[in-house]
């Protein structure tokens, strides 16, 4: 069975993905939630003082890392087009709802 190009480095991706999850448990971070968008999100909206729980206020390295690293592939591959997209609001209110539903319910789609 051939695999294309295209499927190996999105494999070696989510490999290298996973392994870097595993390291920053091994470096601190909760073993509960190794890489966690919705978890990290919260962290940073605590340090930009939108909620007061001293818990989870810090600026999470690892989103900054995540923003720009996507930003400068794009850039580099010469991929990079910004679009709005059909009904910004709709798709803010669902984007909520998911965040939201993974804080509450501890179901986070994306924690690793």
């Amino acid at each position: 069975m051939k695999i294309s190009k295209e499927k190996q480095s999105l494999i070696l991706a989510g490999a290298i993905t996973g392994i870097i999850s595993v390291v920053l448990v091994l470096l601190g971070n909760p073993t509960n939630m190794g890489f966690c968008i919705a978890c990290f999100y919260r962290d940073i909206a605590g340090a930009l003082s939108l909620h007061s729980a001293a818990v989870v206020q810090y600026a999470r390295p690892e989103i900054i890392g995540l923003l720009l690293g996507a930003f400068l592939i794009s850039l580099v591959k010469k991929e990079f087009k910004p679009r709005g997209g059909s009904s910004p609001v709709l798709r803010f209110i669902f984007a909520a709802f998911v965040m939201i539903g993974a804080l509450v319910f501890l179901g986070c789609p994306f924690r690793m």
